[in-house]
């Protein structure tokens, strides 16, 4: 699991960044001390206890596994598979997870309140587990949305009997897919995409909402990831980790795609060494700053 508990006091922050759960029989990589110095540390641990199925933030995945092909670290053994949550799963994550760790990366929707799980089958579709919960995507009225529409995901947990939540609105943004799975699962309903939280939403200035703003950074090679920031209706702050190739060309296309989908507004293009986290040391794709 590579998650967001420090591991390691933050006066200390000395190695091992790492701790094996032996109950669980798992091992814990903290999420919040990734970094080329201590990437040794990180990959000492995976070929100490050599877990089957690495989980976790698909950020933090990603960034492990990169920072392992630059510096040429390689893994003792080949994993089962890399399961990714919390954080949005990009074909480009997939493809530097492989390279480096050999497995596949499989993309998992869930939450802590354990009233929704999801997976990824072998044609990459997503798929909800129905005796888990019971999940709906509804309008603003909390009317049934048909398939292809975005809505508020609801969930009815059906396994928690501690704490029973019944349509709990979770804070996500969903749109269900009509079409059949080659898979054969048909008997599990297929969520197209998780588009998003509620907040992460972009407010234009004809008042409209949008949700989906990660489009802005798709088909960018040089782009590790972004972040949009709102800081008002016409002014945006845009956040983003890249590589030595980013030039004029893809800061000129972001800027393109704003104007496409928000009208004339002033984006200010900031290339940074990380993004900021939640307290659970999660990524957001948008910050809204707007004071309304």
């Amino acid at each position: 699991m590579v998650g967001g508990r420090l591991v390691v006091p933050k006066g200390i922050a000395k190695s091992p960044f790492y701790r094996y759960n032996l109950a669980e029989k798992q091992v814990y990589f903290s999420a919040y001390h990734i970094s080329p110095a201590n990437m040794p540390n990180y990959v000492e641990g995976f070929n100490r206890y050599q877990p089957e199925l690495i989980t976790g933030y698909a950020y933090s995945q990603f960034l492990i596994a990169k920072m392992m092909l630059d510096q040429g670290l390689k893994l003792d053994y080949v994993p089962v598979a890399s399961v990714t949550s919390s954080e949005k799963l990009t074909n480009q994550m997939r493809e530097v997870i492989l390279q480096a760790w050999g497995c596949r990366a499989y993309e998992e929707y869930g939450t802590t309140e354990n009233c929704v799980l999801a997976t990824e089958c072998e044609y990459g579709r997503l798929h909800v587990s129905m005796d888990f919960a019971i999940v709906e995507i509804v309008d603003d009225d909390g009317n049934p949305v048909p398939p292809w529409q975005y809505g508020r995901i609801l969930c009815t947990g059906l396994l928690n009997d501690a704490q029973i939540l019944v349509r709990y609105d979770i804070g996500d943004i969903g749109v269900w897919d009509a079409e059949r799975c080659s898979c054969g699962r048909n008997h599990l309903p297929v969520l197209r995409e998780i588009v998003g939280r509620v907040e992460d939403v972009l407010v234009g200035l004809d008042g409209r909402k949008m949700v989906r703003f990660s489009g802005v950074f798709v088909n960018l090679p040089h782009v590790l990831a972004g972040q949009v920031i709102q800081e008002d209706f016409d002014k945006f702050i845009v956040k983003v980790i890249t590589t030595d190739g980013f030039n004029e060309a893809e800061t000129n296309l972001i800027h393109k795609r704003f104007d496409e989908r928000l009208g004339p507004v002033n984006v200010e293009i900031v290339r940074v060494s990380e993004l900021e986290r939640t307290k659970g040391g999660k990524i957001r794709a948008v910050i809204d700053r707007m004071k309304r």
